[in-house]
């Protein structure tokens, strides 16, 4: 390994960094050559920035620098300016001699021609006059006519004046022409999802190849908003505008909504039903999963974020209605585009696919796509967009000596080569354009802000999309295989309503009440500390002629959840009320007496020196504690073998945490009023205090009746209450 050395050398309103790196020779007896030494430009003036472009010599020692020019330079002045420069340093040199001014002037040629190739949009009207100046040098000095190094430039200049104002990209036509009716949002039904991915593609990917990389530098996206700047960047409004109108399509069909106006109450609004919404949200989810299968990055996003957004994300009922399998895929989708490590994943994702060839999904049951849709590639802009403003924000485009900063226009001249190389990779796709979709599509018209969270709180007002708020909670006792104590009762399957609390003996059915009188004493209310000390506060049998005990005592606990809690098989005895009202799917709202059978927590693990990261896993009513952190070690790359060695751990308001025993049901034992989780590894306990819990005399409780929620203690419970009623 060579040793190296750096430094700065100032030189004609320039400053660059010298590299030098001494080799020596294998042999030890030989002469040590001469180090070897490369400049790099790393700030100055335009002037001697355009020296260096013309410098026979920078395209060998600095190879770089002229890509980063042409493709930056309207970030600290202007094409006319450039190339005005340009044509004053080739007439300063008409007296010097003939080898230089003609090394000069085809490196000059070059630069141009590599100019027009790579950055057509900058030759427009206002350059006119400079390719004047250039043709008049050209024809004084000779070279236009054909000879010496200059053969070239009559066809360059005639190239050049052949250009004419670049054509903007064309806008997404108008959503709806004048006089024509609006197009039903929910009519997504009516098309297939693939085609409709299709579609999508089609139009991003046209948009995505008329995007001018130069627009997204940050000095120019970053400042669209100031006065007189409307007519800055196009390409990229273009790409946005489509952007927004897939979100908007999202919303308003899910909603059923057309926008009439702009005002919040011109809307017109489909009465649909929270399974019809269900459906509509399983569409559009099965939309961003085709569009993920074409790589078009940029709609799966879209379609994402409407389904995040306030007015979607809020209608509880309608996703309580969506199938399991559509929740997975869009949990899988929003993990892709995380915001977390500033878009990771979908960093990685998006090299990935540009790498390899288009595959499906490691899970994916679909058959595999035949290669008529080609293998293209959309990335999502605003990622790229984000990388550009942030790298304009952080870094000055003058040094305190007043030159421009060269290293700053070198970084983002790196993402937006990524921009170009996507580019050539998203020429893959074939795709022929459905003129039903496309119809369909240009003749919504989206809801506007005010109007999305008006009609969301119509299709749910607030009070019912918000969490259940804490009610008196019914006792329940789960009994299993007493058929003969259920037929003594009233019946096969008799069903013992608890709606109402017994206030006097008249209430009281007369033939059931010594027997539920001896089971109120046993009963468990549904919170996690009373399970295991219920049955050892009750000192003793109360009288059969107090039916008080049948209903909650007045010091008892009420937990914010209104689940019931079950043990073992069986059926509780519930009142009729409460089984009507149960309901079907998944939702993300505390588990309640009115809630789903699953649940969407977020569950933290902790990497050690990595950090901590988060998942999302989907909790269904019959998943105990070790499955579940199995599916968590799953998702964080980690051996499910070791299950044993965590514990789960529930995070609530205020710091405070809630253990999940080891063979719980997490979707009963967890309170309603968080969904965050940790997942860590279990605390040993010291010798010391091993010997204090096993040992029957240091404690009042025997070893079996302590303090865990297991299924072991539930079994002990049940053989006590068993005893104690036969």
């Amino acid at each position: 390994q060579a040793p190296v050395s750096v430094w700065d050398e100032e030189e004609d309103g320039a400053t660059f960094t010298v590299t030098s790196r001494q080799y020596r020779p294998l042999d030890p007896l030989a002469p040590t050559p001469p180090p070897r030494s490369s400049r790099r430009l790393r700030a100055g003036t335009l002037e001697a920035l355009v020296r260096h472009l013309l410098d026979a010599r920078t395209s060998g020692a600095d190879v770089t620098f002229t890509s980063a020019l042409l493709a930056t330079h309207r970030a600290f002045t202007s094409t006319p300016a450039l190339l005005g420069l340009v044509a004053d340093r080739l007439e300063a040199l008409e007296s010097h001699p003939t080898d230089e001014l003609e090394r000069t002037i085809g490196v000059a040629i070059s630069v141009l021609s590599t100019w027009l190739a790579s950055h057509p949009e900058d030759f427009g009207s206002e350059v006119k006059g400079q390719l004047d100046r250039l043709e008049s040098f050209l024809l004084r000095t000779g070279y236009a006519a054909g000879e010496g190094v200059g053969g070239g430039s009559a066809d360059l200049i005639r190239n050049l004046r052949s250009r004419v104002d670049p054509q903007a990209p064309d806008l997404p036509k108008p959503l709806a022409l004048p006089g024509d009716p609006p197009a039903d949002p929910t009519d997504v039904l009516v098309f297939l999802a693939d085609h409709l991915a299709e579609q999508l593609t089609l139009l991003d990917a046209e948009l995505f190849l008329n995007l001018v990389p130069s627009q997204c530098l940050g000095s120019l996206w970053g400042h669209r908003d100031r006065p007189g700047h409307s007519h800055l960047c196009p390409s990229v409004r273009a790409t946005v505008t489509q952007f927004n109108k897939v979100a908007g399509a999202v919303v308003s069909s899910v909603l059923g909504a057309t926008s009439t106006g702009e005002g919040p109450g011109e809307v017109t609004i489909r009465p649909l039903r929270p399974p019809q919404r269900a459906r509509l949200l399983e569409k559009w989810i099965r939309v961003a999963e085709e569009c993920r299968l074409l790589r078009n990055f940029s709609s799966v996003y879209a379609v994402v974020s409407a389904l995040q957004s306030s007015p979607i994300h809020r209608l509880r009922a309608a996703w309580g209605e969506a199938a399991r399998d559509s929740l997975r895929v869009f949990s899988s989708l929003c993990q892709i585009f995380s915001e977390e490590d500033n878009y990771s994943q979908s960093r990685e994702l998006l090299l990935q696919e540009v790498k390899l060839q288009p595959s499906l999904e490691p899970n994916s049951k679909k058959a595999p796509r035949s290669g008529s849709r080609g293998g293209g590639v959309v990335p999502y802009l605003g990622t790229f967009l984000k990388d550009l403003v942030m790298l304009d924000a952080a870094s000055k485009d003058e040094l305190e000596n007043g030159y421009i900063n060269f290293d700053k226009r070198r970084k983002e001249f790196a993402v937006l080569s990524e921009l170009r190389r996507l580019q050539n990779e998203c020429r893959g796709y074939d795709l022929r354009p459905d003129p039903d979709i496309q119809r369909w599509l240009q003749g919504l018209r989206p809801l506007t802000e005010a109007q999305s969270h008006r009609v969301s709180c119509e299709v749910e007002p607030p009070g019912t999309s918000d969490p259940p708020a804490p009610r008196v909670l019914r006792p329940t006792l789960v009994i299993s295989q007493w058929t003969e104590v259920l037929g003594s009762v009233g019946g096969p399957t008799p069903l013992v309503s608890w709606d109402r609390p017994s206030v006097g003996g008249d209430e009281v059915p007369e033939a059931p009440a010594p027997l539920l009188t001896r089971l109120a004493q046993h009963m468990k209310w549904p919170s996690v500390s009373s399970l295991d000390s219920a049955l050892e506060s009750t000192p003793s049998l109360h009288s059969p002629a107090d039916p008080s005990h049948l209903s909650p005592p007045a010091s008892s606990p009420r937990p914010s959840r209104g689940h019931r809690r079950s043990a073992s098989c069986g059926s509780p005895l519930s009142g009729g009320a409460e089984g009507a009202s149960r309901g079907t799917g998944c939702g993300g709202g505390g588990p309640g007496p009115g809630a789903s059978d699953c649940r969407i927590i977020r569950v933290q693990m902790e990497l050690g020196e990595d950090g901590s990261v988060y998942k999302s896993i989907l909790v269904t009513s019959q998943d105990k504690a070790p499955s579940v952190i199995s599916r968590v070690l799953k998702k964080n790359n980690r051996d499910s073998a070791v299950a044993s060695e965590y514990e789960l751990v529930q995070l609530l308001p205020g710091e405070r945490e809630l253990t999940i025993p080891p063979s719980a049901n997490v979707f009963y034992a967890m309170d309603g009023a968080s969904h965050d989780f940790l997942l860590r590894q279990r605390r040993r306990p010291s010798l010391a205090t091993l010997g204090l819990t096993s040992s029957p005399s240091a404690s009042g409780t025997p070893p079996s009746e302590g303090g865990g929620g297991s299924f072991p203690r539930i079994k002990a419970t049940g053989r006590k209450i068993a005893r104690a009623l036969f």
